[in-house]
């Protein structure tokens, strides 16, 4: 695909993927950056794209604008998740009679914080895949159909990543 062909892809499809966004992420701000690495993406496979089929483009941005919207909240949740936690570990500090309790407490949320980060950086599928499963409560199938995995390697999948885990925490516990 060449650079006018990109041009007309990207014209005719941004509007999809901003409304789309736009009903995850609930901000029309928030939903253009959505768009923005959407078609980043697509960019940079530009090469590969089959423009052959109006529906299957169609769908492609669609899916990917979902994942991208999704992964968006994600983050966001976490961000907002570690400050709350932070809010509670103050709390707890002032309110428990051991402030070394209190501080082991921090400190294993921060070994945790760690280890899903060390996971995202050395096995970014097998981490999505854990988090939709076990975080999000999302069925196992579904997520099979989302990543085009059978049920089975989907639960491999999420055994292995909540094996690598807790073999993660408890190194970083000794060091």
């Amino acid at each position: 695909m060449n650079s006018e062909e990109f041009k007309a892809f990207y014209d005719r499809y941004y509007d999809v993927s901003v409304k789309v966004a736009s009903a995850i992420v609930q901000s029309r701000f928030t939903a253009e950056d959505v768009t923005q690495e959407v078609f980043m993406y697509f960019y940079g496979i530009r090469e590969r794209l089959d423009v052959s089929c109006e529906a299957r483009l169609h769908a492609l941005v669609v899916w990917k604008t979902t994942n991208k919207g999704r992964d968006y909240l994600r983050k966001s949740y976490v961000k907002r998740e570690v400050m709350y936690d932070n809010d509670v570990a103050e709390l707890q500090y002032r309110t428990t009679e051991s402030a070394e309790a209190a501080l082991l407490g921090m400190e294993k949320r921060q070994y945790l914080s760690m280890a899903f980060e060390n996971l995202h950086r050395k096995n970014p599928v097998n981490f999505m895949i854990f988090m939709r499963v076990v975080m999000e409560g999302a069925s196992t199938e579904e997520v099979a159909r989302e990543f085009g995995y059978t049920r089975n390697n989907v639960n491999n999948r999420v055994l292995r990543a909540r094996n690598w885990l807790l073999e993660e925490l408890e190194r970083l516990e000794k060091e």
